[in-house]
Order: structure tokens, then C-alpha cells, then sequence
């Protein structure tokens, strides 16, 4: 997986960790991440739906040390 789509996706997390923790009231899955506009938001379904150009990285590989 390109490094830069995790990096982008780690950010988005560690800022929803820091500054909106009412949004971590349940445990996200993951963030869905665009590949082009390195956008995305957390995602707590089990299954996600995709959009053609984005992509969904799980919660595990974010919390892993870089």
C-alpha cells in the first residue's frame, strides 16, 4: 500500500483522537481515504463502501508504529 495513503490516513485518525474524541465514542474500523485528494474520514461499519477512487485502510495498520 503506498506509503503516502497511510500517512494521510494516520493524520486524519491522530486528529480525531486529539480534537474531536465525542466521535470516538465507538471503536472506528478504519479510515477511507481518497487516493487522489489524500481526503478521508473514520469508518465504523464492518463493511465499508467504496467509492472508485478511494481506499480503505483498517485501524490496525494505522496504530502500528511507522
Amino acid at each position: 500500500m503506498d506509503s503516502a495513503l497511510v500517512q494521510a490516513a494516520r493524520q486524519i485518525y491522530q486528529f480525531h483522537l486529539q480534537y474531536r474524541p465525542d466521535v470516538l465514542e465507538q471503536t472506528p474500523r478504519g479510515v477511507v481515504i481518497h487516493r487522489r485528494t489524500l481526503r478521508g474520514d473514520l469508518i465504523f461499519s464492518d463493511f465499508p463502501v467504496l467509492l472508485p477512487q478511494e481506499t480503505f485502510i483498517p485501524i490496525q495498520q494505522l496504530e502500528q508504529v511507522a
